[in-house]
């Protein structure tokens, strides 16, 4: 022995290392470890004897591992000498020098610590059978006590990057060498492949030793060995030579361990292995793998019996299996005693066992697998637990898709910096999207985020926002459930009520779990409310949403939604809506992840999907290629991959490397018992003949479908049946009244085959392909007849009102009978039926904003509709047609809502029955850029039904409408009643719809809507549609002067929000307000109520108000001061919302704006207008008007006198047609009119320039009287410029001088800049203008 004081290593030779190593092992601290009872085996460890102490220290990791390492090293050693031509001799005193190095700093050697590997120690079998040390003295001791054990293999396998950092550690404390004058030599002249061969023997011998514990072989095995050895250092003597040495070694058989060292026949049918001590009588493997024998016509057994040449052979056999049979009585691993057993197979390249090494770098590389993931390569295969549970054949388990992996884990990280927001994973089906998607989310989890899942379904696809919903609803159940998340629950739950207030209610309609988090304090609104796109709403609150549970939990949240070739359009424009229109005041932390099967013949995506897989970055998954299908299988069966090679090659042409594929085969090849397990060898074998020649389908679906037709027939039905439901089925549901009851009984049967799963009560087919295949063992046409027929039944549990509490069975129910379609009808009673329990189902969809789904509910029951069903059932036609028509509006499908619309108007009986379609009628005008036909089509149905809107002069009405309001306090309109009267709140809804229209294009006639409004409200009661009314009338009145009394109305109009009921036109009446608010209050201080204005319109569903609501925070923010860089953001997002909204009009004015603040900045970027951008901005007046300002504006700023005057011409052309209302516009817009025309007065020295500058100047100063706050500097700076145009430059220098003065005072930004003279002035403008 010899230390190293430089490197602090001893070096010792191998002999004294494992004594060494084996008297380090604590065995007291082993005993402690497992908990083993000192009476069973004596006080004190010292009392056990020698065989158990020994075995029990072979088989501790303390030991074994450390073993492990010291043959890898000398595996390593060889092979990396091969590569340069050299080889230690031949020789059984390899062992003899062999040195090994020992880190002095480690102190005890331990290859593998207690988080990475569970105990190998051998006391496993003392704990389970119960041996007492005091018997080891009687016969049979030992073979009775190995024979029983079997290792725990239980244990976490870390990462290969842990694993390799680990073990590359670990590598430094321990290494083993040949002694480095044994490879002075190179390869004899033998032929190098049979040298490698006998290299690998004798590197096992020396690998017996090490894991036997020093032992050396039985004596006739040494001395054979010794014999051989003599025989290939003559290998050059003649073949006379040759044959009498051969003859010599025949005279003594006994010195002959090994079949191939005797010049006598061979019984090559016989397997040359150690193993061949079993008898005769047993079964054993075949040698080639590909034969099975039937003896003396018993039955077929999977494996042969023994055979045996002669007597002679068999006394062979036994003397080969001593040493190996020394080992596993020590308790060691069998695969570990295989691999022994295969290196010593070795001795003849011809001979050698099927299972023989053929190279040294397989050796090497078995052993670095047994050190990597000793869970799989080195313990034994738990036999009791496989014949208790099955076989598990990896099908939740993913291999070969690292790379893909990192890509979405990539994508992941950069969606936290805002870069990247989704991937997509596509491809055929089995390939493992689903599993790649899971192991993602188990690094998103590790990672401290909140992950997300949920599936879309083929049959499930009638319910609202489906997968999306009932996903973020499971969250909501863990937040109810899971008591360590409480205080996440309580921040949820308060977070929502301040953001969304009222508007939560709309989320408990499609999250059941949220309404228990809001407990009490849940708002209840009027069912009946008009939302304006009720389905952008709920995309808006499931947003808010999102980022409340984020801000909540401090994490990202991932969604992932498998199965997105399934998926409804609501759930695809949520996901859009989460993505990419998250508004200019979103902070949330968002990922998405789907999966969705490749495009083919019999699989289509909708556009939407197209449109969302487009984004982010895209992973397309292939079958694994043979070597990546190689390593499932060798880990799956716990081989080396060099064992499995025949097998995975044959199940790779079957297969094409179809993962699904592969699992059911293997679960097929082992229910038929050609992969099976052996007992005696405790591993797996197979037939590789018998397997190569079973004929199998190209497709996966194809040979499912012929699997489920060997199970039994009750057990299809029962698959079949819970097929029609879906993916996944509640057993409850399952085994309900009006289904089969012995379902449950057969789909446990189906459970134990691995094609469905049982998780928590629920059964889930274990593949969206298995579904598919039970649910196409049935025709066609018979299965619409059964889809009806369990509709029907279903619909008996639908008893009583609580729709809230049996909405997943009414929509199951519905669906059922959509799926059998009026064809599967065979009583024309259930005709009605069908319809009813669709409108049911219907309306339930619309209270949970999904009006796609709610259609298709609606359409489906006019389609179970007969012939005069408007004689025989007149009020079910009329609602399902009246809903359809307003689902149609809107889905924006305006084809099919005419129709709907001539029908109802056709067929109607009564006028009252037709206002809702009409109604309808004239949203879609209006829509459709024909607003002068929508209003003369509202006007007139108001007419029909005696509400006359224009009368007397508009002086006379403002003059009523006073007289009327002075009759009641502001309590007393806040607290008046509900309006109650069909036909009075469809006709505010039509007066609501006119009020807009009419601010547009008619102006002078908004009185007397606004008039209407209050008047019908203060008769009937309040509807939805009378803040509008009060909103309009304030500003209406500021408009001409009395901001104070204009101010009083808008403030009464935001209270009423909250007292109708109803805040669905909100955002519409907090744009109105607060734009007369504007002249009132500080400018600063009016921002936010555009945010409040934003969120009221996108929580409604209305895009038009919240672009509105959004030009208007812009135009407020660059008025008040906003940095323009900050303004370009602004400007952006807004640009953005438009394009994503297909708002085409604001979008052309958006640009507008972006282009004015680019050019401020210095960039001069000219925005790119769509073909439709074009038009608008050549016919639209409004959008006219507005670019004529802005690029008067900006020429005024750069001094470009002739463009000013060009363009401030047009826009005065426009002034005719200016709003009838108030807006902050009106005051910007006048203050820089003013300032050009003062400058062009200077300059043409015309009279018409001055007088439109001293309007600009009396209006400014008007409104400082009821907001100096806001405009008092500016009235000061045209009070300037008038002065300066009437060459009065003292009085100029006072004006500027207060201007300046009055800017500091009420904090206006950048106060001593001359907005006349700087480019940097505030510029603002609004969709308006």
């Amino acid at each position: 022995m010899s230390s190293n004081s430089n490197s602090e290593e001893t070096i010792i030779l191998l002999s004294d290392w494992i004594r060494r190593a084996l008297a380090g092992v604590d065995l007291s601290a082993l005993a402690g470890e497992r908990n083993v009872s000192s009476t069973a085996y004596g006080t004190e460890s010292s009392q056990w004897t020698a065989t158990i102490r020994k075995s029990m220290a072979l088989c501790s990791n303390d030991y074994l591992i450390p073993a492990l390492q010291v043959a890898y090293s000398l595996a390593n050693q060889i092979c990396k000498e091969e590569e340069t031509g050299k080889s230690p001799p031949l020789s059984v005193d390899w062992v003899d020098n062999i040195v090994v190095y020992i880190n002095n700093q480690v102190g005890r050697v331990s290859m593998c610590d207690s988080d990475r590997c569970d105990s190998l120690d051998s006391l496993a079998f003392l704990d389970s059978l119960g041996f007492d040390p005091s018997d080891a003295g009687k016969d049979n001791f030992a073979d009775n006590l190995f024979e029983s054990i079997i290792h725990d293999h239980d244990g976490t396998t870390v990462s290969e990057e842990e694993r390799d950092q680990g073990i590359e550690e670990d590598r430094g404390y321990i290494k083993a060498e040949f002694a480095p004058f044994m490879f002075n030599t190179n390869d004899d002249d033998n032929g190098p492949g049979r040298d490698a061969m006998q290299r690998i023997y004798f590197l096992g011998l020396v690998f017996y030793v090490i894991f036997s514990g020093g032992e050396r072989p039985t004596a006739h095995f040494h001395t054979a060995s010794k014999v051989v050895e003599q025989k290939l250092s003559r290998s050059s003597k003649s073949d006379t030579e040759t044959e009498e040495l051969s003859q010599d070694l025949s005279e003594d058989s006994d010195l002959l361990p090994f079949a191939f060292d005797q010049p006598s026949p061979i019984d090559l049918t016989g397997e040359l292995s150690i193993f061949d001590s079993v008898g005769d009588d047993e079964y054993v493997h075949d040698p080639l793998g590909e034969y099975t024998f039937d003896v003396d016509g018993a039955p077929q057994h999977p494996n042969p019996k023994r055979r045996h040449s002669s007597q002679q052979n068999r006394n062979i056999s036994n003397s080969c299996s001593v040493p190996m049979e020394s080992l596993r009585e020590k308790g060691l691993p069998s695969p570990l005693c295989d691999l022994v057993a295969n290196m010593l197979e070795c001795t003849n390249a011809t001979l050698s066992g099927k299972d023989s090494y053929q190279s040294m770098s397989d050796v090497r590389s078995d052993l670095r697998l047994m050190l990597d993931n000793p869970n799989t390569f080195l313990r034994d295969l738990d036999m009791t637990k496989l014949s208790t549970t099955g076989s598990q054949f990896m099908e939740k388990t993913m291999f070969g898709r690292n790379v893909e992996l990192s890509s979405i884990k990539d994508a992941y990280r950069q969606s936290m910096s805002g870069e990247c927001w989704l991937a997509t994973i596509s491809g055929t089906s089995g390939t493992g999207k689903s599993l790649l998607a899971n192991e993602f989310g188990k690094f998103v989890l590790a990672d401290g985020g909140i992950f997300l899942s949920g599936k879309f379904d083929q049959l499930q696809q009638g319910k609202p926002f489906s997968a999306l919903a009932s996903t973020l609803d499971q969250y909501c159940g863990i937040l109810l459930h899971n008591e360590a998340m409480a205080s996440t629950k309580d921040k949820v739950a308060f977070q929502l009520r301040s953001v969304l207030g009222k508007e939560s209610y709309h989320l408990t309609k499609i999250l059941p779990n949220l309404a228990t988090i809001l407990g009490s304090a849940l708002p209840v609104l009027n069912h009946s409310e008009d939302c304006i796109n009720a389905q952008k709403r709920v995309q808006y609150l499931l947003c808010q949403f999102v980022e409340v549970i984020s801000s909540s939990s401090s994490a990202p949240i991932t969604l992932f939604l498998d199965d997105l070739q399934w998926a409804d359009a609501a759930s695809i424009a949520a996901v859009n809506q989460l993505l990419f229109a998250a508004g200019p005041f979103s902070h949330r932390n968002f990922f998405f992840l789907g999966c969705a099967r490749e495009k083919d013949s019999a699989t289509k995506w909708s556009p939407c999907v197209d449109i969302l897989v487009a984004g982010g970055i895209h992973v397309k998954l292939d079958c694994m290629d043979e070597h990546t299908l190689n390593t499932m299988v060798s880990e799956t069966l716990c081989l080396s991959p060099r064992l499995t090679r025949t097998l995975s090659n044959v199940i790779y042409h079957k297969t094409k490397g179809n993962p699904l594929f592969v699992c059911r085969l293997m679960r097929s090849l082992n229910k038929e018992g050609l992969l099976r397990l052996s007992l005696s060898r405790r591993r797996w074998e197979w037939d590789t003949k018998k397997i190569r020649s079973r004929t199998l389908p190209d497709d996966v679906a194809i040979f499912l479908t012929d699997s489920l037709g060997e199970l039994p027939d009750k057990v299809q039905w029962a698959l079949f049946i819970l097929s029609c439901f879906g993916a996944s089925s509640e057993s409850a549901f399952v085994g309900s009244k009006g289904l089969d009851r012995n379902i449950l009984k057969n789909l446990e049967i189906a459970v134990a085959e691995g094609l469905v799963d049982k998780i928590d009560d629920q059964y889930r087919f274990a593949h969206d392909r298995i579904q598919e295949a039970a649910y196409n063992t049935i025709p066609g046409h018979r299965r619409c007849i059964i889809h009806f027929k369990y509709g029907l039944e279903l619909s008996s549990l639908l008893i009583g009102d609580e729709e809230d509490a049996i909405a997943s069975v009414l929509f199951t129910a519905v669906n059922q009978l959509n799926l059998g379609g009026p064809p599967a009808v065979q009583d024309e009673s259930h005709n009605v039926t069908a319809a009813r329990l669709n409108l049911r189902a219907g309306k339930k969809a619309m209270e949970m904003s999904d009006y796609e789904t709610a259609y298709s509910y609606f359409d489906s029951g006019i389609s179970f509709l007969r012939k005069k069903h408007w004689q025989e059932h007149y009020a079910l036609s009329v609602e399902l047609f009246s809903l359809a028509a307003k689902c149609a509006l809107t889905n924006g499908d305006h084809t099919s809502l005419k129709f709907l619309i001539a029908e109802v108007v056709a067929k109607a009986h009564f006028f009252e029955d037709k206002l809702d379609v009409l109604f309808f009628e004239t949203c879609v005008l209006a829509y459709s850029y024909k607003l002068a036909e929508s209003l003369e089509k509202g006007l007139d149905i108001l007419s029909k039904l005696g509400i006359e809107v224009q009368g007397a002069s508009v002086e006379a009405r403002v003059q009523e409408t006073k007289d009327l309001l002075s009759a009641h306090t502001d309590d007393e309109i806040l607290n008046s009643k509900q309006m109650a009267d069909a036909t009075m709140i469809i006709a505010m809804k039509f007066l609501g719809k006119l009020e807009v229209g009419m601010a547009q294009i008619m102006p002078k006639s908004v009185p007397y809507v606004t008039f209407k409004i209050i008047e019908l409200s203060l008769t009937h009661g309040m509807s939805p549609a009378s803040p509008i009314g009060f909103a309009y009338y304030g500003s209406y009145l500021a408009k001409q002067g009395n901001t104070n009394e204009g101010y009083h109305y808008v403030k009464l109009a935001l209270s009423l929000l909250d007292k109708v009921g109803s805040r669905e036109n909100a955002g519409e009446v907090i744009f109105v307000c607060t734009q007369v608010k504007s002249y009132v209050e500080p400018l600063q201080a009016t921002l936010e109520y555009h945010h409040e204005g934003y969120a009221a319109a996108m929580a409604s569903g209305d895009s038009s108000l919240a672009v509105v609501n959004m030009f208007a925070f812009n135009a407020s923010s660059f008025f008040a001061g906003t940095n323009l860089q900050r303004m370009q953001g602004l400007c952006d997002n807004t640009v953005e919302l438009c394009e994503q909204r297909q708002q085409s009009i604001f979008m052309v004015q958006a640009q507008q704006v972006q282009r004015t603040v680019s050019k401020l900045i210095g960039k001069g970027e000219e925005p790119q207008y769509s073909a439709e951008g074009r038009d608008i901005l050549a016919s639209n007046s409004s959008v006219l008007r507005s670019y004529h300002y802005q690029t008067a504006y900006v020429s005024f700023i750069f001094r470009s006198y002739d463009d000013t005057i060009e363009n401030i011409e047009k826009y005065f052309a426009f002034q005719e047609n200016t709003w009838g209302i108030l807006f902050l516009a009106h005051a910007v817009h006048a203050f820089h009119t003013g300032l050009i025309s003062f400058w062009a007065a200077r300059k043409s020295k015309e009279q018409r320039w001055y007088q439109r500058g001293n309007q600009s100047k009396l209006a400014l100063r008007r409104w400082a009287e009821s907001s100096q706050w806001t405009f008092e500097n500016k009235w000061y700076l045209l009070e300037a410029e008038e002065s300066f145009c009437n060459n009065d430059v003292k009085a100029a220098k006072t004006y500027y001088e207060k201007a300046i003065t009055s800017a500091k005072l009420h904090k206006v930004r950048r106060p001593q800049q001359s907005i006349a003279l700087n480019a940097s002035i505030h510029i603002v403008t609004t969709l308006f203008f």
